[in-house]
């Protein structure tokens, strides 16, 4: 046993660091496969617009909520939580939408929401659970939508159509002149 034990320490001393640099040679050898270009994510045509309702709140009376969903996945949404004083908060961050659930991730740490689409375009509040929310009297938690976001327009068509725009305000400009004049011309 004494003569295994001299024999077999030696070699297994200098077989371990062979067999570390081995393992570490066969890892270096592995090459990965780029990812795949992702196809962009597209907002439904129907899901931006401007949204208004209450959401549940525990610490207080009432949580009214006024949201807008842009076209490019931004969220602005003004928060009226009424205690024993109101409070207001602006919010912004953005959304994503997977299915038929729109998440809102407010920035700053503020949270986020989750909702599922309902009819009409409303959403509907969803519970950590993934499950709508529902009062103790059995009403839905749910933000009505109120209109659809037009699409901003960055700048005009044609120079045309700017010069009749000018063209509008100075002839604007001179009645508004006109009115001021004639209501400065002491009375005979």
């Amino acid at each position: 046993m004494k003569k295994l034990k001299t024999v077999v320490l030696p070699v297994a001393r200098m077989a371990m660091p062979l067999l570390a640099v081995f393992a570490l040679m066969a890892c270096e050898e592995e090459k990965s496969e780029p990812l795949p270009d992702l196809p962009p994510i597209e907002i439904p045509k129907d899901v931006p617009g401007l949204y208004s309702g209450s959401l549940p709140c525990d610490d207080c009376t009432s949580r009214m909520v006024r949201m807008t969903l842009g076209e490019d996945s931004s969220v602005e949404a003004i928060q009226l939580v009424l205690k024993d004083t109101m409070e207001t908060d602006s919010l912004k961050g953005t959304y994503s939408i997977t299915d038929s659930t729109i998440k809102v991730t407010l920035a700053g740490d503020k949270g986020h929401w989750n909702f599922k689409r309902a009819k009409f375009g409303n959403l509907q509040y969803m519970t950590a659970a993934g499950t709508v929310y529902e009062d103790k009297d059995g009403m839905k938690s749910e933000l009505i939508r109120i209109f659809k976001v037009k699409p901003k327009t960055i700048a005009k068509d044609t120079a045309k159509d700017a010069a009749k725009d000018t063209a509008n305000v100075t002839a604007n400009d001179s009645v508004a002149a006109d009115t001021v004049k004639k209501e400065e011309q002491p009375k005979e």
